[in-house]
Order: structure tokens, then C-alpha cells, then sequence
């Protein structure tokens, strides 16, 4: 094949397929590639679509703006994110004092929400918001993460445990297809699960905390899907006034991680020292969402404002700290993790080896 020829058999067709490729579309030959082949989704679902990377740059995200839909929620429910709704049932002192507030203020919550969806479109991402509901006030909706554990190549749907929550799952699944993102599966039957308590330490490991709302049917439901991405799943208990494990556990980078000792076992600690990673503690005096933060990339996290111990700690040790205001999302019970679902990460744009590796 002459030059002249090779470069025309390149040029685009229609806008989108390489004329070789749409042969290739055309053929009757069996597709060799996984379905998180990142040209195949490029080619068939119009974008890569996946967290490569558990820190990779965020390209993607999906968010809800908050509305009068949370001026809804009883008074004495508010906090139910980060609530755990067992503790009530314990006489005597109690480290949960349920919802309990004043209801938010509206405007600030917004301006709050708004800046950190501006801070994501600084770093790079596309801000993508959730579906109008037909019916229903799902009063909790803004809380994105838990509608999904995302992985390369698509979501896994989650099932709430509280009626609070159930409508999220249908106005998730309706905007994702909408938007073109593969689902990779959904937790059915007597499973609970919440996206809030997943996490990937990098591309062939995920966490899971296991909660009031995270119970045994939806890690076995989760475990059987990860197992078909070739993702090993750790289970950890979380305490009992703690349902999400983004309360306790925040990857910042491929070797480095922000915890809270005090919420986790000392065998999750020592797997992640194993992995190499570099842990820093966030600091007991700091607001107690501070740790549910946001890496936007490789060592750059957007952060509460008001942790500013801990993010003098972060940026000892290298962590790029964009501060953002959050106090009116705190009393709903959440923060910047809560209120993020990433849809795409791309994949460690420095090609540095994933943090599996042992230590020898």
C-alpha cells in the first residue's frame, strides 16, 4: 500500500470511526478484548467510561445541586448519611445524637455545592448532574457516591438499606443510560449496599466497609461481580456509629492514603503497609468529616477548609490541598466524597507501578 493510500484508509468517517475500524465493526470476527478495552468503550459508548485508577485525573463526575428536596427531611432526621440509625436503640449515653438540627440553609448549601462543582471543572472535570426524579423528594440525593461502586468499564448500581433512599437507585440507573455508561451490574434481593462504604486501592483491589447499610448479601453480591473484573474485594467492620468506610479511609495518591487508625483494624492497616502505602492520620481535632475529601489527581485532593491541621500534614508530605467551604454540607451529614461520584479516571498519567506491590 502506497503512502497516499495508507493515510487515506486513516482519514475519519462520519466523525468517529477510523474507515479501518469501521471495518472492523462490519467483520464477523469474536471481540478479544474485555469490555473495559478503553478503545472498544471509546468506539461503542462514546467514552471511556470507568475509574482506571483509584486517584487517576477526574474527567467525569456525577453531582445533584441541592434543592428544596432537603427542606423536606423531618427535623429530627437530618445527619443521616453519616448517622447510624442502630444507636438509638441503645439506652444510656449515646455517641449519635441523630439529625437533630435546624434544617440547612438552602442558599449556602448551594453556594457550598457550587464551589466545589467549579473546583472539579478547574481540575479538568466535566460536571455531570443526576436526573430530575418523576415522582418522589429523595431528600438525600445530592449524596451522589452511594449511588454506585464505579470500576473500569462502567458502575455497579447499588440498593439502599433505608426507604429514606430507595427512589436513588431508579433515578441513577435512568441518567446513567441516558448519559451512555455502561452497568456492570446492580446489588438485588436482601442485599445492601452504598457506594459511600467502597473504595479501590488501585486496579485489581477494592474495600468494602460492612455497616447498618452494608450487609453480608451485598459484599457477596459485590464480590461475585468484582470477582468477573478480576478485583479482589476486602471486607472491613466498620465501627457501630459509623456507616460508610469514607469516613475512615481516603486514598490520596497510588502510595499514599489518609485514615483514621481509630476506626480501622490493624490488619487493614497492615495491608496497606504492605502495599506500600504511606498512611497519614487525619487530625482528631478537625471536624469529623474531615478525612471525606476528593483526590482530583495524583496527589492533589480538594479538602474541607477547616482542617487545617490535616492539611498541613498533607502538604508535608507532597498532597496538593485545594480548599473548599463544606460546613453546610457537613450538617447534612456528608462532604466532598459524599457529594462526588467520579465516572471516569484516567489512569496514573506519570505510569508509576500500582501500590500492590509487596514490601519485600
Amino acid at each position: 500500500m502506497g503512502d497516499n493510500a495508507r493515510q487515506s484508509s486513516c482519514l475519519l468517517k462520519g466523525g468517529r470511526f477510523f474507515l479501518l475500524e469501521k471495518e472492523r465493526y462490519l467483520s464477523d470476527r469474536f471481540a478479544l478484548e474485555p469490555a473495559s478495552d478503553k478503545q472498544l468503550l471509546q468506539d461503542i459508548w462514546g467514552t471511556p467510561w470507568g475509574v482506571f485508577c483509584p486517584v487517576g485525573p477526574i474527567r467525569s463526575v456525577l453531582m445533584h445541586r441541592p434543592g428544596e428536596e432537603v427542606l423536606q427531611i423531618p427535623k429530627d432526621q437530618y445527619e443521616v448519611e453519616a448517622g447510624s440509625l442502630r444507636l438509638r436503640e441503645v439506652h444510656g449515653r449515646s455517641l449519635s445524637k441523630g439529625r437533630g438540627q435546624d434544617p440547612p440553609d438552602l442558599g449556602l448549601l448551594q453556594a457550598q455545592h457550587d464551589g466545589i462543582a467549579e473546583a472539579l471543572r478547574k481540575a479538568g472535570a466535566e460536571v455531570l448532574m443526576l436526573d430530575q426524579p418523576e415522582s418522589g423528594v429523595w431528600p438525600d440525593r445530592m449524596f451522589t457516591r452511594d449511588l454506585g461502586m464505579v470500576l473500569p468499564g462502567g458502575v455497579i448500581l447499588s440498593r439502599f438499606a433505608l426507604y429514606l433512599r430507595q427512589g436513588e437507585t431508579r433515578i441513577a440507573q435512568e441518567t446513567l443510560g441516558r448519559i451512555g455508561v455502561p452497568i456492570l451490574g446492580a446489588i438485588h434481593g436482601q442485599g445492601f449496599m452504598e457506594g459511600g462504604s467502597f473504595a479501590l486501592l488501585d486496579s485489581r483491589t477494592a474495600a468494602v466497609g460492612r455497616s447498618e447499610r452494608v450487609n453480608d448479601a451485598g459484599i457477596e453480591q459485590l464480590r461475585q461481580l468484582l470477582r468477573i473484573q478480576e478485583v479482589e474485594l476486602l471486607t472491613i467492620d466498620m465501627p457501630s456509629d459509623k456507616i460508610h468506610l469514607d469516613e475512615a479511609f481516603l486514598m490520596l495518591d497510588t502510595d499514599k492514603a489518609l485514615v483514621n487508625p481509630r476506626l480501622l483494624p490493624h490488619w487493614f492497616l497492615k495491608a496497606l503497609h504492605e502495599r506500600n502505602i504511606t498512611m497519614l492520620a487525619v487530625d482528631p481535632e478537625d471536624p469529623p468529616l474531615t478525612i471525606n475529601a476528593l483526590a482530583v489527581a495524583p496527589g492533589k485532593v480538594l479538602f474541607s477548609s477547616e482542617g487545617c491541621p490535616t492539611a498541613e500534614l498533607l502538604q508535608k508530605n507532597g498532597i496538593e490541598v485545594i480548599p473548599v467551604e463544606v460546613s453546610e454540607i457537613y450538617k447534612m451529614g456528608g462532604g466532598i466524597h459524599c457529594v462526588t461520584l467520579p465516572l471516569v479516571r484516567e489512569e496514573d498519567p506519570f505510569g508509576r507501578a500500582s501500590a500492590v506491590t509487596p514490601r519485600q
